[in-house]
């Protein structure tokens, strides 16, 4: 267990050194700025800390990364650079979402896809395509507020790593300590109020790993099908903020990429939550479906339907808060009560 430690921990201080470097940079050549005057080399800060990370780990154990894991590895580094350049110069929508299909696609050919077995190839090819592209954008999405994005992919990335040991996938289970420690260095600089942020070249390279990563590990013999879904439960909660957007948007007309007022924790901030408070609960939610996941691939069945149980209606009822629904429950229960 100490090799972990010693991971999470070597990536936290080299994200710590890699980010001063970075805000230093965007203020002595003030490039990489958003229009509030904030590095938004974040991204690359943690990302080389994670590289650096792997490159240690490599060096100082007797090990091996399969192929299947070096592509993902690249091909997140390509992500990382191209949405580098998106940060810099910024892509129209059309231009990302080819870029994205083309780089996804390619990844696809060469690395590992989800395994359906009674699914033909093809089936598995889309959607393996459809379950990266969607985790990918979902965390860039996800990163619109100080904190939102970083802290709650400090849990879920954690949360890997504990199941990947579950899984006795030693090598996957290290990367994901080391993931999550420069993730939450990153994080302490950017808890609000932000001094950097991760930029869409953080939180594409961010969703691009979980996406990729959580289809490398295999979570289930036959005596534990149901851990197949793990990743789903991990992901629950960016997963459901994303449809929840689209269906938002798609309200008003607006193209699901496109900005707008309707994620789940700007609702929170409109319904005079307090800002700290929100982003508890948003923490909180994500550590609940976080730990669902963890008994569920443990195979301990009665407390992952206790722990599901309680998920499901914590986020129903952050969801009613939020939205029409919980007006018309509080109608329906009155006019019954009368």
């Amino acid at each position: 267990m100490s090799i972990y430690v010693t991971l999470f921990t070597f990536t936290f201080l080299t994200a710590s050194l890699f980010l001063i470097i970075g805000k230093h940079l965007s203020t002595q050549f003030s490039i990489f700025k958003n229009e509030d005057n904030i590095s938004l080399l974040g991204g690359i800060g943690f990302s080389l800390a994670f590289y650096s990370g792997i490159l240690f780990y490599y060096c100082t154990r007797t090990i091996t990364f399969d192929s299947q894991l070096l592509y993902i590895l690249i091909f997140a580094l390509v992500i990382l650079l191209l949405e580098l350049f998106d940060d810099w110069r910024e892509f129209s929508l059309l231009k990302k979402v080819i870029f994205q299909i083309i780089i996804i696609g390619l990844f696809l050919s060469l690395g590992k896809r989800i395994q359906i077995y009674f699914l033909p190839p093809w089936v598995n090819y889309l959607i393996s395509f459809l379950w990266i592209m969607g985790i990918t954008n979902a965390f860039n999405l996800l990163d619109i507020k100080d904190g939102l994005c970083s802290g709650m992919s400090c849990i879920i990335t954690l949360t890997f790593g504990i199941i990947s040991l579950l899984c006795k996938n030693y090598i996957l289970g290290a990367v994901f300590f080391m993931l999550s420690g420069a993730l939450l260095s990153f994080y302490f600089f950017n808890f609000p109020p932000a001094t950097i942020y991760m930029g869409n070249s953080g939180s594409h390279f961010i969703g691009f790993l979980l996406g990729s990563l959580s289809i490398y590990l295999d979570y289930a013999g036959l005596d534990n099908v149901g851990a197949l879904f793990a990743p789903i439960i991990l992901l629950a909660l960016p997963i459901i903020d994303t449809f929840f957007l689209i269906f938002a948007r798609s309200k008003k007309k607006i193209l699901p990429l496109r900005k707008s007022d309707d994620h789940i924790f700007l609702r929170l901030l409109q319904r005079k939550v307090s800002y700290r408070k929100a982003l508890g609960v948003m923490y909180f939610l994500t550590l609940s479906w976080c730990t669902t996941g963890i008994f569920l691939t443990a195979r301990n069945g009665f407390v992952f339907k206790i722990l599901f149980f309680i998920a499901s209606l914590l986020t129903f009822i952050i969801m009613a808060t939020i939205t029409s629904w919980g007006k018309r429950l509080r109608s329906i229960l009155l006019h019954h009560n009368s």
